[in-house]
């Protein structure tokens, strides 16, 4: 009997002083999130960036509190994920747990280091030409300024592609597909104006460039290729790839929660669902891969499913595939069906990561569509005209 109690405690235990350790520490942590959410956040956003899981859940439990999230930005943004006051007199009016953001209240930055792609070598040289020139003008202004040997193409696609760039040009007009045209021109600009430094010319092109007028819009305009638009579907997967996340929208976005929610569970809830209870899930379809296991020569399809609040791991068994493997690589939102199942394991329930073994998949817009009864259209009066 002794020795199970010691088995047991074993799995996980310590002793009183290690408890009251722990004590101190949920005690300071739950001040600084009931007190200063925004700084709390931002600092466990920072500590979780290489962890997209985690990121995408502090996210949307930061938005329940309030607390937005603000895009990378390369006049804006620092390192790590930083807290940004927009009230004039410093920090906003006291928020908690489902009140609505205050406008004026603090938000979170963005930090350059959680961009895929993007090394600290780089940054470094973009703080530096940040801090020296002040903030960029646009791409091609950046690309100059930043040292040439730390930047390359790989950089400036996740730059562009993450909306890094989009607060220098909006302003003009200039979409991300153009600027993302525009990235090898860019680059050649960098070159030449590296090769420059090193040859000792800078200082007189710089005195040129002081006593020249500040390029026309059209001129600037001209700078940037034509390109074919991105819609937003396709804008927002490319962000994705550059952050691991949604940071602008959200592909679920234009169903509405409340339809979501008339639909599908939250990922986020599956973790204290029964194992082999019946659930329903709407998100984005991710690694979709195909399998034949060698000893049986079944064949089993795994991808990820993710909505708003995090993802969830899904199998698909062979005999289903040919009917839902379309679907599933389409690149559109899905509703899934299936049953969870959990791992036989002795760690802790709330560790353990939910499954859904998928029986049905359909279009979310379709299952939209099926569940609608009613339209509500809303006209303005003085956008109409008794012809129209």
């Amino acid at each position: 009997y002794i020795f199970e109690l010691v088995d047991k405690f074993a799995g996980y235990g310590f002793n009183k002083s290690h408890s009251a350790a722990y004590a101190l520490i949920t005690y300071q942590t739950a001040y600084l999130k009931a007190h200063y959410p925004a700084e709390f956040f931002a600092a466990l956003l920072t500590a979780d960036k290489d962890k997209i899981d985690k990121v995408v859940r502090t996210v949307d439990e930061a938005r329940g509190w309030g607390v937005s999230v603000l895009p990378p930005d390369v006049n804006a943004s620092a390192l790590d994920f930083t807290v940004v006051y927009a009230h004039p007199q410093g920090r906003g009016p006291k928020r908690g747990p489902g009140k609505l953001r205050d406008p004026y209240g603090p938000q979170i930055r963005f930090g350059l280091g959680a961009i895929r792609g993007v090394g600290e070598a780089a940054l470094e040289s973009v703080f530096e030409a940040r801090e020296a020139g002040g903030p960029f003008r646009d791409l091609f202004d950046f690309a100059q300024r930043v040292d040439a040997k730390r930047l390359n193409k790989g950089v400036l696609e996740a730059l562009v592609q993450c909306g890094a760039f989009d607060s220098t040009l909006d302003p003009i007009g200039i979409s991300r597909a153009r600027a993302f045209a525009a990235i090898d021109r860019a680059l050649e600009r960098s070159r030449a104006a590296s090769r420059d430094r090193e040859a000792g010319q800078e200082p007189l092109f710089g005195l040129f460039d002081a006593a020249k007028p500040e390029a026309s819009t059209d001129q600037t305009l001209g700078e940037y290729p034509p390109a074919e638009e991105w819609d937003r579907v396709e804008t927002l997967r490319r962000e994705k790839a550059a952050l691991g996340w949604f940071v602008s929208g959200h592909p679920l976005d234009r169903y509405g929660v409340q339809k979501l929610a008339r639909l599908a569970q939250p990922t986020a809830d599956l973790k204290k669902a029964e194992q082999w209870s019946a659930v329903t899930v709407a998100g984005m379809v991710e690694g979709y891969t195909e399998r034949i296991f060698r000893q049986s020569g079944q064949k089993a399809a795994f991808f990820d499913i993710e909505d708003l609040t995090g993802k969830v791991k899904a199998k698909l068994k062979g005999d289903l595939i040919e009917s839902f493997a379309h679907v599933l690589t389409s690149g559109e939102a899905v509703l899934v069906s299936g049953k969870v199942s959990f791992p036989i394991t002795d760690e802790p329930s709330d560790e353990l990561e939910p499954t859904i073994l998928v029986n049905q998949v359909a279009p979310l817009s379709s299952a939209v569509l099926g569940s609608t009864r009613q339209v509500t259209v809303r006209l303005k009066h003085e956008r109409t005209s008794e012809a129209q």
